[in-house]
């Protein structure tokens, strides 16, 4: 079709988004994106160089092709053409390559110009005609629509990945359970890629890291759901195989009511989802974790050595009837996890190669989680980054937990109350000592009242907060209420909550823990 071959691009099409419609190009930048020769004009230097910023001067046929979206044919050119004297650049060009015709055609779709295809002959060639013209015209069209296509989908992945980041925490909390963490999601991602540090009662913290299936917007909302659900399940105090079993449960009953009722199939987002769970207690050094899909966890200690605990093997959310199963870890103090979603370079995340990789990859970074994330993130292949979370356990000083076996007789709840009162004064929080007897005497008196068993009181003093735990043997789950003005009794709990910032019960195997939280003093 031609000697040489000019594209310009507008900057606001480069980046996603769309000119105004039937707007000259003006002050609107547009770049040089693809030049070619290659007809024995190899030696020709160009206007511009790819990648540069070229200059459309106005009365050209380059501005004119812009202003009125048509087309240009300029069958005879030579240096005596009127309007070579406002494009020096071009001028040039056409000088030593001895262009002697040209046509000029706008990338348009829908009147929005996306930018500009030159073509010229030179030399021997004979000149444009008409033919040329709208065969050149008809090519412009089908590709300023790949251009326009393209332009949409990088539009809409930057909606997709502005609208995940939204939808994701924007600063890891600061735990005493953790002493640093630090998370990824990768930029060329689906969208639906999660992490997730959730503090729980006891200064226990839940960590998480998920994808959800897909690309796209859709994806991104059944991340930010799904990252929901965990965190509202998390805080009732459940353990992560139970947590991923509800997940299932709801990412299998949407799935089953999109099919029947044939919409649109946003419930599906769900279905496929890999996630693993962590719940990790710094006072025990205890790590309760549950999986769905490829999902995995790597730990470093601080003698260098790695392994990857043994999960139990669940199929991704959306299996129908799976019931998940959960794995115990005791973890040392200054560990690294590092919980990944599941490496898409190997078809089995938790291979031994894969194994073998990571752990050579935490060998090698050291202590610092920074550089083992970006270690991780350098040995994976481009575009197939999983999101990560990186983080370095912190056990609890001995001084700041007290523990007391209280035997089961009403006797022993004063008892109780001057045992707190003594380990505050020890911690130097007497400010707090009225108000923890008061929690203590309602706590313990409720375990003695409505359990047979042992009772086990146990008070935390965390970076920011006087944890207050009380243990007993019964599964029953004390509830608030709105005492009437004629019972006798029924308000302690209701003084408990307006007493304490937090407070709640999570179930344990041998019965349950009533726990609250106070702010310490400044």
């Amino acid at each position: 079709m031609a000697d040489i071959v000019a594209v310009e691009v507008s900057e606001l099409t480069l980046r996603g988004e769309a000119p105004s419609t039937g707007a000259p190009c003006g002050d609107k930048p547009f770049r040089r994106v693809a030049f070619q020769a290659p007809r024995g004009a190899g030696g020709v230097r160009p206007a511009y160089a790819v990648g540069d910023v070229s200059s459309i001067p106005p009365a050209t046929p380059y501005r004119q092709s812009h202003t009125d979206l048509c087309p240009r044919l300029i069958r005879e050119l030579n240096e005596d053409t009127g309007w070579l004297a406002h494009d020096a650049a071009h001028a040039r060009v056409m000088r030593e390559a001895r262009v002697h015709s040209l046509i000029v055609v706008p990338l348009v779709v829908q009147g929005v110009v996306f930018g500009l295809v030159a073509l010229y002959r030179r030399a021997d060639s004979a000149p444009f005609d008409v033919g040329d013209l709208q065969a050149a015209a008809k090519f412009a069209d089908r590709a300023a629509l790949c251009i326009d296509f393209v332009r949409r989908h990088i539009q809409e992945r930057r909606h997709v990945r502005f609208m995940q980041q939204a939808l994701l925490p924007e600063a890891l909390p600061s735990l005493s359970a953790l002493e640093a963490a630090i998370s990824y999601v990768p930029a060329e991602g689906s969208g639906g890629e999660w992490f997730d540090v959730i503090p729980l009662s006891g200064a226990r913290v839940a960590l998480a890291v998920g994808v959800a299936q897909g690309q796209g917007a859709d994806t991104a909302a059944g991340m930010s759901q799904l990252r929901a659900m965990i965190i509202a399940l998390a805080l009732q105090d459940l353990g992560p195989d139970e947590i991923l079993s509800r997940l299932n449960e709801v990412a299998t009953r949407l799935a089953r009511d999109c099919k029947a009722s044939c919409r649109h199939p946003f419930g599906l987002k769900y279905v496929g989802s890999s996630c693993i769970c962590v719940v990790y207690d710094p006072v025990t050094g205890h790590c309760t974790l549950s999986r769905a899909g490829d999902a995995h966890l790597v730990i470093a200690y601080q003698d260098g050595t790695v392994s990857a605990p043994v999960l139990v093997s669940h199929s991704p959310l959306g299996a129908d009837g799976q019931t998940f199963e959960a794995t115990e870890v005791d973890i040392r103090t200054g560990s690294i996890l590092l919980l990944n979603s599941g490496d898409t370079d190997d078809p089995r995340p938790d291979s031994p190669a894969t194994t073998e990789r990571l752990r050579e990859v935490l060998s090698r970074s050291g202590p610092d989680v920074q550089e083992i994330l970006e270690s991780v993130r350098c040995g994976v292949s481009p575009g197939h980054e999983p999101a990560l979370l990186v983080t370095r356990t912190r056990a609890f000083d001995t001084e700041n937990v007290a523990t007391w076996s209280l035997p089961p007789d009403t006797a022993a709840v004063a008892a109780a109350r001057r045992w707190a009162d003594r380990q505050l004064a020890r911690w130097m929080l007497d400010e707090l000592a009225y108000t923890t007897a008061l929690v203590v005497s309602e706590l313990v008196t409720n375990a003695m009242r409505y359990s047979t068993g042992p009772v086990e009181l146990r008070l935390i003093k965390d970076d920011r907060t006087l944890i207050c735990e009380v243990s007993d043997t019964s599964s029953a789950t004390p509830h608030l209420r709105k005492a009437k003005p004629s019972d006798e009794g029924g308000r302690g709990l209701s003084i408990v909550a307006e007493l304490t910032q937090h407070q709640g019960t999570r179930h344990t195997t041998s019965g349950k823990t009533v726990w609250t939280e106070q702010d310490l003093p400044a």
